[in-house]
Parts: C-alpha cells; structure tokens; sequence
C-alpha cells in the first residue's frame, strides 16, 4: 500500500542543513512533529555562519531546531563517478577526520530526538545532487535504525552528478509514496526568510516541482548493485547540476555574498575609526 500525505503527519524530518528541509521535504513539513538540521557553522562561509546564528531567531517553523554541528567542508570533495561508501557516509577528498568525527556528534545528539515509533525522513544514500554531508546524515539516522523501532523514509530528488549511484541504491529502497503535491507557498516564504539572514545556499528564485515523494529504505546496508547497464523506472525530481547556467548562477551567488561580506567589514572599519576620533 503506497504511502499517502496523511500518513506523514507527525513525521519527524532530518536534514543536514538549515534550507535543506524545504527543497527535499516541503510537502510535509507543515504537518511535521519535528524538524532536525543538523549542521550550523560553515567555517569557509562566515556570512552563511552569522545568518545561522539568527535565523531561528524569528523561524516561520515552531516546530524546527538546529543541532549546530559545524560543518566539515568536505563537499564536492568526492569522485562522484566511482564514490566509495564508508560506515560514516561517503570517502572524500579532504577533511576526512572532521567528516567521521561529525558522524559520531550526528548520532549522539540525534538519540535525543528520535524515538520508537516514529516515521523519519531523511536524505537519500546518494544525497540527492550528491553532498557528502547529506550522504553522512542518511547514515547517522540509518545507524539510529539499529537501536530504535523506526520507520524510515529517503527524498525522492537526484542530479545528473549522481544517477547512476542513485541507480546502484535501488536494492535498498522500496515502493515510493504517492506523488504529494510540493508547498510552493511555505517554500518561497522559508526561501526569503533564508535570504534576508543571507544564508540560503540553493538557486535564488528556486522553482519548486508541482509534486515529489518518498522511499521507504527497506535495508540501508543491502549490497549496492553491481551493474551499472540498465537503468531502473522511479519516479524522481532530477537537478541539472552540471550543467552550465547552474554553475554560473552559483558562482555570481557566491561572489555576492563575498561582496557584501566584504562590504560589511570595510563599513564597520569606518564606523570604528570614527567612533574612535570622537
């Protein structure tokens, strides 16, 4: 019986960062019990860091809070065209110590927020446009899977970066729900809410896809398909993320946010040598 959206109510949502829940996840996140992000400080990102700090300050979720687990830098560390799972996520290029130390911080605090019973969701084995961090935070509340009674459930997003280890994942989960409509509505306010603490990491202007669904994960640690021929039919919203104007968008949206970080700093040296001559 496939899942339906009334069967996601009181859901308890884990995502790695603070935006992640409504790209993946926005269908449900009003009706949600929880809403766990995991990671906070982004240490080669200080602006991104000081919007973390206040944006749950005035969140427009009650119902959502943040573990503040910096983050590792490890992202697009990865050979995505032969990427090696670990017991921790995925083997990456750099900063593997802080990468497998952040899984362990991930699954103790996430005892604290997880409990028999209920119905999680979670990032899916190839972190959706592949993020070593979203890959790392699937495996932490994979590794929770052990020790509580849950059910859980994965995002239904892929990029063309990650398609054929998505494919390779297909073992491991099983029927999608039905196609439940996104909140385009919830998803543009959390996208200016992001914006104005100048800590939305996607697409400025993102257009969320009409619908989306989740996988139930029958077995995390099944063995991954060894073939790579033949692609599988699932329903799933796919990111374009190498193609060109993605690139482009990304690059001119984090030369902005060196720009005004710059700026910023350059006015507040002004406000200080004045303050100091008076």
């Amino acid at each position: 019986m496939r899942m339906k959206l009334d069967n996601f109510k009181s859901a308890v949502i884990v995502m790695a960062h603070p935006d992640d829940e409504v790209l993946w996840a926005s269908s449900i996140l009003s009706t949600a019990r929880k809403v766990v992000l995991c990671y906070g400080e982004a240490p080669n990102d200080p602006l991104t860091t000081e919007g973390r700090q206040t944006v749950f300050d005035d969140f427009p979720l009650s119902n959502a809070l943040s573990l503040e687990i910096p983050e590792s830098h490890c992202y697009d560390s990865t050979h995505w065209r032969e990427p090696v799972e670990t017991g921790y996520g995925v083997r990456c290029g750099r900063n593997k110590v802080v990468y497998k130390k952040n899984f362990h911080l991930l699954v103790k605090a996430l005892e604290a927020h997880i409990e028999d019973g209920d119905l999680v969701v979670t990032h899916n084995p190839w972190g959706e446009y592949g993020h070593e961090e979203h890959i790392q935070v699937f495996r932490a509340v994979a590794h929770l899977r052990k020790r509580r009674n849950i059910r859980l459930f994965v995002s239904s997003y892929a990029s063309d970066r990650v398609l054929y280890f998505m494919e390779r994942n297909t073992p491991r989960i099983g029927t999608a729900s039905d196609l439940l409509p996104t909140d385009k509505k919830l998803g543009e306010k959390l996208m200016r809410h992001y914006q104005d603490h100048n800590c939305w990491t996607w697409e400025d202007g993102y257009q969320w896809p009409d619908y989306e669904c989740f996988y139930e994960v029958v077995d995390p640690d099944t063995a991954l398909r060894s073939d790579k021929l033949t692609m599988s039919s699932m329903p799933v919203n796919v990111i374009w993320l190498d193609e060109q104007s993605p690139t482009y968008s990304n690059a001119l949206r984090a030369t902005k946010k060196r720009l005004v970080g710059r700026l910023r700093d350059f006015l507040q040296r002004i406000g200080n040598k004045s303050v100091s001559r008076s």
